[in-house]
């Protein structure tokens, strides 16, 4: 039964490629173990593969342990696994697991890239489901989030499956137990530290009170309509409204933003902030709430920072540009992809890649303007400043390339060199805006 149950799901999924080839994470426990054979089983029948990947955490003494036997029980499913270790010599201080997840993602989404793997497998399954829907509520979130976990979510250069959302958990341990598989129980599920697992408690007290199964299977999908036609009208608005600038900002239709009910303002201004931040996570909605309400009592907005972002007015329009941060903070660089973006908003495009991933964070640093670099330029050329039409809080938020001194070497955007040398080193370097959520009137 959950054999037909999964490959119904998988199907509906697609389109996929001919002889598809997935990558399926796995931890180890239950969920995983049961989600990897019955892709296994599905892929087989499709002409495919599948490729299970696999995190030692080093969060326990046992991790390295725990991923071996892991390996070795995919082995027997004749399952080909790749393994992936996290260094902790720099152990975060805050949000272990928060990171060790991040982590996690971000090295299967390369890995995936690389061998150019379309496909990758989680094992959220209906409890799962059921708990996000439950702490999401309980923190007041709208009807947008009470919609929960996709099964499918469109990343930029892959797609993430749920194909056991509709699937409980003691069929999946049912199924393994049929099968004789052994999994590794993670004592984190157990422990009380962890909201989630509380919650876990409590569920089948919520049951008895009435949220059963039928009963949430019936609001999910209510939920899940919902935020279909928000998502189409959020596109409709965004295209009708918003002009996002190569710079990284963006201008909003003020009277038209205006306009629009608290649901759809927090919904619209959140995902805007996610364009401009280069945030995965927007900002909490009773922030954007709070903005909302002032707006609609006409107190003044100008000057405003939220969500990594500072909102101004200019022209009539409403400009939402990256905040400029302390002198002291400065921008990740990342090479995921085969690429080097910064800021998680900007792609460096450049013919000396090798020179350059060289040099950074040795001798060359790439940074936002900020007010120092900016009065360095002006004091060097006024009429510079006197060209530039672009307002100074977006000026100021630029990438710029920079020296240990922190002198300003080169600003893309306003095509400044400090010298010849400069030049010569720097023209073929160019920062590609590339939000995570892109639209059609980007120029």
């Amino acid at each position: 039964m959950i054999e037909k149950v999964f490959f119904k799901t998988m199907n509906s999924l697609g389109p996929y490629e001919k002889n598809p080839h997935l990558a399926v994470a796995v931890s180890g426990g239950c969920d995983s173990l049961c989600l990897a054979i019955l892709a296994k089983k599905w892929v087989d029948m499709k002409g495919g593969r599948i490729t299970a990947l696999i995190v030692d955490h080093s969060l326990r003494k046992t991790s390295n342990q725990e991923s071996k036997k892991t390996q070795n029980t995919l082995k027997k499913q004749k399952i080909f696994s790749k393994s992936f270790k996290w260094d902790l010599s720099k152990k975060p201080k805050n949000g272990l697991q928060e990171k060790a997840r991040e982590f996690r993602y971000n090295i299967f989404e390369e890995w995936c890239y690389k061998k150019n793997i379309k496909y990758l497998l989680v094992a959220h399954h209906f409890e799962d489901q059921k708990e996000t829907f439950i702490m999401r509520l309980n923190s007041n979130s709208n009807i947008y989030g009470l919609a929960c976990m996709p099964k499918v979510l469109l990343k930029k250069e892959i797609k993430i499956l749920r194909p056991l959302l509709d699937l409980k958990k003691k069929v999946i341990i049912d199924y393994l137990k049929e099968k004789k598989v052994n999994w590794i129980e993670d004592p984190s599920n157990n422990s009380l530290k962890y909201s989630r697992n509380r919650l876990r408690k409590i569920l089948p007290k919520l049951e008895e009170k009435g949220l059963t199964d039928s009963s949430f299977k019936k609001i999910l999908k209510r939920a899940q309509k919902e935020r279909k036609k928000i998502e189409n009208k959020f596109s409709t608005w965004l295209i009708k409204n918003v002009k996002i600038h190569t710079l990284g900002y963006a201008a909003v239709n003020f009277k038209s933003l205006k306009l629009l009910d608290k649901d759809n303002f927090i919904f619209i201004f959140s995902k805007l902030l996610n364009i401009i931040s280069g945030s995965f996570y927007g900002p909490k909605s009773k922030y954007v709430y709070n903005f909302y309400k002032k707006i609609k009592s006409n107190e003044i907005v100008n000057k405003t920072n939220l969500g990594g972002c500072h909102i101004f007015f200019f022209k009539k329009k409403m400009c939402i540009c990256r905040e400029v941060f302390k002198k002291t903070r400065r921008q990740e660089i990342n090479f995921k992809f085969n690429k080097i973006i910064w800021d998680n908003r900007f792609e460096i495009d450049d013919k000396k890649e090798i020179f350059l991933k060289r040099k950074l964070g040795k001798s060359v640093f790439i940074e936002q303007l900020q007010k120092e670099g900016w009065n360095e330029i002006s004091l060097k050329n006024e009429k510079f400043k006197r060209e530039i039409t672009i307002p100074n809080k977006i000026i100021l938020s630029l990438p710029a390339v920079k020296n240990k001194k922190n002198d300003v070497l080169y600003v893309p955007h306003l095509q400044y060199y400090s010298n010849i040398r400069s030049k010569r080193e720097y023209s073929n370097m160019n920062f590609l805006f590339k939000p995570r959520l892109t639209l059609s009137n980007i120029y």
